[in-house]
């Protein structure tokens, strides 16, 4: 995908510009960061709801400052694509159903940001019930449509069970989804040095499962715990990555022949076999043409059907647990 000077980025949500920084810069894209959103974007539950509608005009002002900037750029060049960083939510929602309706020359492209469960979105026509009487009496859609909701004109996603899960459940085209992680994660691409491998390494990728309510914490340390100790048996040496949103460090009992690393690319880059639980990680770590184990167990309370993502599966209570 190359650069084009009549494709722009709008970052939906202020947390993900880190995210798309370099992406943003290889391809020289102009783009704009819409912000102040702060507490209105969590929960689904009524309370949410009414506070949306009440603080409606904070979205309404962000919209505004995006749509002169839209004009803006647009004297300068003839936009043709904007690519928007996410489009679940319910901001992301109102964004692209704003500027379908301003700039309907514009094709708009969403780009898959991580794992989500191949499965409808809960609710889905009670959502749209509220979504359209809210539109109608206060111009806001006080919720999402979740990954595949249509309110764009293409979607970027990571691989083909993605892509199936689309044409499928929500009835894209096949020109409407394509399949491009080079262009999801050009930097990992770049970063990727196959001479530092290390034959016999495993890294272990931790994540925050209480804190995303999929097990308790004793449910979590207990995973953890085994897993690593499984590994440690198994490999010379096990390198553990902390999840970025833990909020305490070194959660889990080092063995003698594990280490904690802070640089996922460089555990990547030494690391031949990866586990995880559902970790996007796991993604990421096949771009280093690593063997990667997602981990499957009864205690984790999530949809099967992730496990479609992943090239290999390991039970932890028939394999690990023993």
């Amino acid at each position: 995908m190359e650069s084009n000077k009549n494709r722009v980025f709008i970052v939906i949500e202020e947390h993900m510009q880190e995210r798309y920084t370099h992406l943003i810069n290889k391809y020289g894209y102009k783009n704009f960061c819409l912000k102040d959103f702060q507490g209105l974007n969590l929960g689904a539950s009524f309370s949410h709801v009414f506070k949306r509608i009440y603080y409606r005009e904070i979205l309404n002002k962000e919209y505004n400052k995006l749509r002169f900037w839209i004009e803006k750029v647009n004297t300068e060049v003839n936009i043709e694509v904007v690519y928007l960083s996410n489009s679940e939510g319910y901001i992301a929602h109102n964004i692209a159903r704003r500027l379908r309706y301003d700039f309907p020359e514009i094709t708009l492209i969403a780009l898959q940001h991580g794992i989500f469960d191949m499965s409808r979105i809960p609710k889905r026509f009670s959502r749209l019930l509220i979504n359209k009487f809210c539109w109608f009496f206060f111009k806001i859609c006080p919720l999402g449509v979740g990954f595949g909701g249509k309110i764009v004109d293409q979607y970027i996603v990571y691989n083909e069970a993605y892509k199936d899960f689309l044409m499928t459940e929500y009835k894209w085209k096949d020109h409407e989804v394509k399949v491009d992680l080079s262009f999801l994660k050009s930097e990992l691409f770049e970063k990727k040095v196959t001479s530092k491998k290390e034959d016999d390494t495993a890294i272990f990728l931790l994540q925050c499962l209480a804190k995303a309510k999929l097990c308790s914490a004793e449910q979590e340390h207990y995973l953890n715990t085994k897993t690593l100790t499984y590994l440690s048996k198994k490999y010379t040496k096990v390198l553990i990555k902390e999840h970025p949103a833990a909020t305490e460090n070194h959660r889990v009992e080092l063995m003698q022949n594990c280490e904690y690393i802070d640089n996922l690319i460089e555990g990547f880059n030494r690391s031949s076999f990866a586990y995880s639980y559902s970790s996007t990680a796991l993604l990421d770590a096949e771009i280093f043409d690593i063997e990667t184990f997602a981990i499957k167990s009864e205690k984790l309370k999530w949809s099967k059907d992730i496990y479609k993502l992943f090239k290999n599966t390991i039970n932890f209570e028939n394999e690990i647990d023993i």
